[in-house]
Formats: C-alpha cells, structure tokens, sequence
C-alpha cells in the first residue's frame, strides 16, 4: 500500500519493481494494462482510513485508426461527423480503466468515447485535454500524429515525463468536471507516460481525492519507465485481447517473447540507470545548495557574535569606568544598571 500525502522515493521503487512484471505471460497490451491500473488503483490508499486515494485510473496510448478493433473504429468515426478517417490516423485510445464506479473497470463502459481521432496538429491543438497532456511530457503534437518522423529519431530514448494538475476542479485541461471531477470530489490530477519504441503515445491518468505536492509527482517520472517496460513486449505482439483461442499462440511462442523481454529488460536497465543518475546528481546539486546556504548562514551568525561581543566589550569597558558616574534608567521602571564610580557615590 502505498500513501501519497507521504510517498517515498523508497514507494516508488517498490512499485516501479511491481509495474514492470505485468509485461510478462499476458495475451495483450490491454491485458499488461488492465493489470496496471488495477494494482495502482487497490494499492494507493491513506495509511489511517485504507481509503482508496484513486477515485479513477486510466490508461490511454495512440493507436493507427486502421489497426482498431470494429467497436472503437465505429467511436472514432462518430467523432468526424461523416468524414473518412485514413488507416494510419492516430486515435487517442483507451486500452485500460480501474475506479470506484463498476462500469468504470472495463475500456468498453468507462467512457463515452473510447478512440478519439487525432486528425491533424491543428485539431489536436484544439483539444484541451490531450494537447496539454502532450505539452506537459515535453512533446510537440506532429511527433505524437508521426507527421515528422525525424523528429522522433532524434529523440531522448527515455522520452518520458509527467502530467500533473494540482487543482483539478475548475481547470480547463481535465474534463468531465461535472460528471466526475465534482460528484467525486477530485482535487489532483497526475499523468505519467511517454513514448514507446512504436512512436505511440502512452499515458496512464490518476484522479485523484487527495491534494499531492510537485515533489510527490516529480517522483512518478520513474514509474512511467516501469510502465513502458511492461507494455513494450505487448507492443510487439497484439495490443486488444485476442479470442480465447489465442491462447495457445502465446505458450507456443513462449521462448521467442522471453528472448524479446530480456532485450527490453536490458535497454529498461540502461534507461533506468541513465534516470538514476540524473536523480543522483540532482540530489547532489541540491545537497551541496543546502551546505552552501548553510555556511553562509553559519558565517552570518559569527559576524553577528562577533559584532555583539565587540559592543558588549566597549559597553562593559565604559561600564567599568570607576571615576564617573554612570546610571542607565528607563521610563517608569527606575535605575536598570549602575557601575562602581555611582556605587562610591
């Protein structure tokens, strides 16, 4: 279990190790995200109450309009009103969902539109939510749509990052506000994805009823690398469930798909390292801020002594003057302090 108001980069590890195991021995893409968004939404929960933090968790990835399934090619044509989607259009998907609600646990039921087509930069552009989910991950949308395939190639490999919505209600980029942001009381939204080595987009979406800090969802950059290492393998074989009697298809090829997942496993193991000494040397940079910050404080602190101990010196030494007289009185409170000369007085 897993608690946000004080998750540990120690959290994160435990649950990044759990995520990358479900890319093995499943059927489908679907089937690694379906496993996904379950175990995040059972497993983040508050420490007192055992209350799940997520109301509702979603797991999305675009995929080519002519490599969909009949159910969710008919959602995406409902969206362009009458015009002809070509085969290799992207559509924003919904492969997986896990919530409080029972029609929210099946892609089939958990939103109105399952595919939504991406037709063009400028369309895209004009759709809140995605656009901004894209711009947040540090991509520009022509890379997401494949129009600018060498952009792609130019790519950091460990294209991944963040979507973080710190106040949900009243925000433009998430919407069902009324349907679900609201009646279910969501107060932050966090995203983590990127690209998988197919150039699609993948994005898994927590909302959520706690308010959580920038630090907090800095640190699930780490979990989207576990997430793509658990989808990559899937991503070569099929992505939908297939009928049941694929099944065999997949003990057949067994030692194929393991040699393919330990090639994943080791570029996931670069990748990881790469993160983990990014992570590193940001902690450095940030550590050796602190001891500078202290110093300076330490130094600030001396010169103040050491500016009160010299006037604390002058005044005790004109204090200590036996020939004069000296008194010090304040207003209705007297003689506060006198030396030897008023005392021979």
């Amino acid at each position: 279990m897993y608690d946000l108001t004080r998750f540990t980069p120690q959290d994160m590890a435990k649950c990044s190790l759990v995520l990358r195991q479900f890319g093995r021995n499943t059927p489908s893409m679907e089937a690694s995200s379906q496993n996904i968004v379950k175990y995040i939404y059972q497993h983040f929960c508050d420490a007192k109450t055992r209350e799940n933090t997520c109301a509702l968790v979603r797991l999305f990835k675009t995929h080519p309009y002519g490599e969909l399934e009949d159910s969710l090619q008919e959602s995406a044509r409902r969206l362009m009103r009458g015009n002809s989607p070509t085969a290799d259009m992207k559509c924003w998907t919904l492969l997986a969902a896990a919530g409080s609600e029972p029609h929210w646990n099946s892609r089939h039921t958990a939103v109105e539109n399952t595919a939504i087509p991406l037709v063009s930069a400028e369309l895209v552009a004009q759709i809140p939510a995605i656009s901004e989910i894209i711009r947040q991950f540090g991509l520009d949308i022509h890379t997401v749509l494949g129009t600018q395939p060498e952009i792609f190639v130019n790519l950091e490999p460990g294209a991944l990052n963040i979507f973080y919505e710190s106040d949900a209600k009243g925000s433009l980029f998430i919407p069902e506000q009324d349907t679900l942001i609201i009646p279910h009381k969501i107060k932050s939204v966090l995203g983590f994805g990127g690209l998988l080595e197919s150039g699609s987009l993948f994005a898994v979406l927590m909302f959520l009823k706690v308010k959580i800090r920038p630090n907090t969802a800095e640190l699930f950059r780490h979990l989207a690398l576990s997430v793509k290492t658990a989808l990559s393998l899937a991503d070569e074989r099929i992505v939908f469930n297939p009928p049941e009697t694929s099944e065999n298809i997949v003990v057949n090829n067994h030692n194929i798909y393991e040699t393919q997942l330990l090639e994943y496993q080791v570029a996931t193991l670069i990748e990881l390292l790469d993160l983990s000494e990014q992570e590193i040397v940001r902690q450095a940079a940030s550590f050796q801020r602190t001891i500078e910050k202290l110093r300076r404080e330490i130094a600030l602190r001396k010169n103040k002594d050491q500016a009160l101990q010299t006037s604390q010196d002058k005044f005790t030494g004109i204090l200590n003057i036996a020939e004069n007289s000296i008194v010090r009185v304040e207003e209705n409170q007297g003689i506060q302090q006198l030396n030897q000369g008023e005392e021979q007085i």
